[in-house]
């Protein structure tokens, strides 16, 4: 345990976002930290050569992100000159009033002419960042090399832990983490160890493995797999409006499909499947990519030939799963001295582009809570506090918002795939540790259980394309600035369901049937034009099959 005069050192293991940043804001509280990344060092030594960043650690890397307003207002606050890197490295900032939906009934709050917000800070927090991921990374790992305190060891691939003491029991005591064990037959000592190893951690099986008796994970699978392309832009922005905040797209007959501006004129096209849908795995291939999302007219100005060039092989994400891995049971800490961040502590839908602002937000209390105090039992009980109260409610949303569009997606009857999850039926919350209603009414009773007062996502989304008011608090929801709980205030469900009883609905984004695009699809897959698909050799980021992870 460190005392007042003992240095106050940290390993952090895995250098994705969620370590990087961690590390960051320990060193700059005066901790020492060591960084263990497992990937050899392959990052490029100018952002020019970032296509070429191949991080077999981190398949996500190749798929379309957005960093949401609070992640931005995070950087802004706690490491504004990571900010300043990647306005600097062209990242997009849209101001997501100047992309209110057009069929609003008058300006938003914030907007000009729209009157006050009535929260306090007007439109200035609702900016997204958009970039590819792997600018992000290799800004985060440009600013942390040149931080004094911290050490980055790429290569060092960590095998288990170091442990004092046995099992957590009443007269043992909890599992004391004194630093990480390497493969080379190395170890490194250390007053914290900070798991940033993703989604595919290992460590919790360690732990387990030494005897802590840790609470069982909450997991509900997505129901879904990706497939993404990046491309250039060679000629002028064409003029699609976002027409979903910070992305173009829509939800079509059982797929799909989002255009994300990124840095520079790079943007990036992701089609939304059902796992299970062998027929539109052609999509796999990139003629058969590039002619699906040119099939949708929405895309065909940022698609044309002649305008745009591939920039990526198509990417494939699947085996994905919402996930929540308390540490702390009953409020009797059983391990001391490790904190997971990131993707290791709670994993949510990557659909809402959720995962690096949850990441930065975990990173930024890590920080405060063990600046707070040298005990590492408070900073469990903290941090188990934090993932109850900030952390639960997103990962319940994202279970919910899953649940509804496998309703939509999934046919129902005799044979059908089924269209709920464990843990969903029922309307019972997945983790029980928030307390407001975690399955929306509308689901819950399309399960055969009891409604609850509150709207879902898909009834908020549709009132905030009327209702101005509505509309800011939705979109704030969306950044992440405010809880999921607002599904259930009392004035915002009134004007949410104000807006269902006029029986408005937007006008349907045209696309294909499932059926025609996978036809269409299959026909440019076998009768390709032009220059062959790039190549994706084993071990590429892209991998069909391949999982996420870190």
């Amino acid at each position: 345990m460190r005392t007042a005069t003992t240095p106050a050192t940290a390993v952090v293991v895995g250098a994705g976002a969620s370590g990087l940043v961690t590390a960051l804001l320990l060193a700059r509280r005066g901790w020492r930290v060591t960084v263990l990344e497992r990937d050899v060092d392959d990052c490029p030594r100018t952002l020019a050569d970032i296509a070429g960043w191949h991080r077999p650690g981190a398949t996500q890397t190749w798929h379309s992100h957005a960093f949401l307003a609070r992640c931005r207002s995070l950087l802004a606050e706690h490491a504004p000159d990571v900010l300043a890197a990647l306005q600097a490295a062209g990242a997009r900032e849209t101001r997501l009033v100047e992309h209110a939906p057009p069929t609003l009934t008058g300006p938003p709050p914030g907007a000009p002419g729209g009157g006050s917000s009535g929260d306090g800070d007007g439109d200035g927090e609702l900016v997204v960042l958009g970039c590819r991921r792997a600018v992000l990374d290799w800004v985060l790992r440009d600013v942390v090399g040149r931080e004094p305190g911290v050490s980055l060891r790429p290569g060092a691939r960590v095998v288990g832990l170091l442990v004092a003491g046995g099992p957590a029991s009443p007269g043992r005591g909890p599992l004391l983490v004194r630093g990480v064990r390497l493969a080379d037959g190395s170890s490194c000592e250390a007053g914290l160890v900070v798991d940033a190893a993703g989604r595919l951690s290992p460590v919790r099986r360690w732990l387990v493995d030494a005897g802590a008796d840790l609470p069982a994970p909450a997991e509900a699978d997505c129901g879904i797999a990706y497939y993404s392309r990046f491309y250039r832009r060679r000629g002028p922005e064409p003029g699609l409006p976002l027409n979903r905040g910070h992305t173009a797209g829509a939800s079509f007959d059982r797929y799909s499909c989002l255009m994300f501006p990124a840095d520079g004129d790079v943007f990036s096209m992701t089609f939304g499947v059902l796992p299970e849908d062998t027929e539109i795995r052609v999509l796999r291939h990139g003629a058969a990519f590039d002619a699906a999302a040119r099939s949708i007219d929405m895309f065909g100005p940022w698609l044309a030939p002649g305008q745009v060039e591939p920039v990526s092989p198509v990417s494939a994400m699947s085996h994905l799963t919402n996930r929540l891995r308390p540490l702390v049971p009953d409020g009797r800490p059983v391990v001391l001295g490790l904190l997971p961040v990131g993707d290791a502590a709670v994993i949510t839908n990557p659909a809402h582009t959720r995962g690096v602002t949850l990441a930065v937000l975990a990173a930024v209390r890590l920080a405060e809570t063990v600046g707070a105090s040298p005990d590492p039992a408070m900073w469990a009980h903290t941090l188990d506090e934090v993932l109850r109260a900030e952390f639960a409610p997103w990962f319940e949303d994202s279970c919910a918002q899953d649940a509804a569009r496998l309703l939509r997606w999934r046919p129902a009857g005799p044979g059908g795939p089924p269209t709920s999850q464990a843990g969903v039926a029922g309307g019972a919350p997945p983790t029980g540790f928030t307390p407001w209603p975690a399955v929306p009414a509308a689901v819950t009773a399309a399960l055969g259980g009891t409604g609850t007062p509150s709207v879902t996502n898909g009834e908020a989304y549709l009132a905030a394309r009327r209702d101005p008011w509505v509309w800011r608090r939705f979109t704030r929801l969306q950044n992440l600035l405010l809880a999921p709980s607002v599904l259930a205030d009392p004035e915002f469900v009134a004007r949410v369901r104000a807006v269902l009883a006029t029986d408005w609905r937007p006008a349907v984004v045209p696309g294909p049937s499932h059926d025609d695009l996978v036809g269409l699809a299959a026909d440019a897959h076998a009768h390709p034009t032009g220059a062959p698909d790039r190549p994706n050799p084993a071990g590429v980021p892209g991998q069909p099959g391949v999982p996420e992870h870190r």
